[in-house]
C-alpha cells in the first residue's frame, strides 16, 4: 500500500493542471492533461499525447496514454493501474523526458518552461484583464477544472435551439 499523504485525489489533479470532463455513459469524471507540447520538440501536436486517469476500486485509478490525432474518435491505451502521485508523475516524467512541474501546466496542458513563460506573460496583457473582470453566464464557466463542451455537443444543442419555420 502507498503512503497515504501520497495518494491521488481528485483534489490533487485539479491543483496540478488535470481537466475533468465526462462523456455519455461514464460513471465518473475523467482526468486529462495534455502532454504533447511539453515534449519540445516541433513534430509533437498538443493532441498527440495526453494522460488520462479516472477512479477505479480499492483506491486505485485507471490511467491511459490518449491520443485525440485521428479526428473525432479518440484512441486510449490502458497502462495500468496507479494508486500514488510518484506513480503518475514517474510516467509523466518518463513520456516528455524531464521531471514533471506543476507550475508549466496551464488551461488543462502542459508546456515546456519556455512555453508557459510566454503563455503566462501573453495573459498579462491589458485585453485579457478586461476579459478576466467579466461575470461567468454560464455555470461551466465557473468551474475552472472542467474541459470545454465537445463539438458534437454543441452542434447537437445548436440543433436543439433552431426552431422549424
Amino acid at each position: 500500500m502507498s503512503d497515504p499523504f501520497n495518494l491521488l485525489t481528485e483534489d490533487w489533479l485539479k491543483a496540478n493542471g488535470f481537466k475533468w470532463h465526462q462523456f455519455d455513459r461514464q460513471p465518473s469524471k475523467q482526468w486529462l492533461l495534455w502532454i504533447g507540447s511539453a515534449m519540445g520538440d516541433k513534430m509533437t501536436s498538443y493532441e498527440d499525447l495526453g494522460i488520462e486517469v479516472a477512479p477505479g476500486h480499492d483506491g486505485k485509478w485507471f490511467c491511459w496514454l490518449r491520443s485525440d490525432s485521428a479526428g473525432r474518435y479518440h484512441r486510449f491505451i490502458h497502462i495500468r493501474h496507479i494508486e500514488s502521485v510518484d506513480d503518475l508523475t514517474g510516467m509523466i516524467a518518463g513520456l516528455i523526458g524531464r521531471p514533471f512541474d506543476p507550475w508549466n501546466a496551464l488551461y488543462g496542458h502542459l508546456y515546456t518552461p519556455e512555453q508557459a513563460q510566454r503563455l503566462r506573460s501573453e495573459d498579462e496583457r491589458l485585453d485579457m484583464r478586461l476579459r478576466r473582470a467579466n461575470p461567468h453566464w454560464y455555470a461551466s464557466e465557473k468551474d475552472h477544472t472542467r474541459g470545454g463542451p465537445l463539438i458534437d455537443h454543441v452542434n447537437a444543442h445548436i440543433k436543439a435551439s433552431e426552431k422549424p419555420a
